[in-house]
């Protein structure tokens, strides 16, 4: 097969995404069985989270998390499954949802659709 095909199917694959990805910055504590990770959110959305971090965890791993929200929203705790990891990233989709996290991802779109 050549390349294009898998540029095209990569490409059809990302934006099949249910949920937008939005840029955000904050502190994550990320604790799983093998480790505990203290970094920085990079991007959010209703399903999951970006995380910025040295120490990536083994994709598939349970972890609980505490979101240290910005605006003076009260920390979110929840539980993720790491769905990938790079070697300074991971992505974790949220196990459970919480009607402050949807809140913050709604106001973090509204301020990018006034710009």
């Amino acid at each position: 097969m050549d390349i294009e095909f898998f540029v095209s199917k990569a490409h059809r694959y990302s934006q099949a995404r249910r949920f937008s990805r939005l840029p955000t910055d904050f502190v994550v504590h990320v604790r799983s069985d093998e480790l505990r990770v203290n970094d920085r959110a990079n991007d959010i959305s209703e399903a999951g989270i970006g995380v910025l971090t040295p120490r990536p965890l083994a994709p598939m791993s349970l972890v609980s998390m505490r979101l240290e929200l910005p605006h003076g929203v009260e920390a979110v705790e929840m539980l993720g499954r790491v769905m990938w990891a790079s070697e300074h990233m991971m992505g974790i989709r949220f196990e459970q949802t919480d009607p402050r996290v949807s809140d913050l991802v709604n106001r973090i779109r509204q301020d990018f659709e006034r710009i």
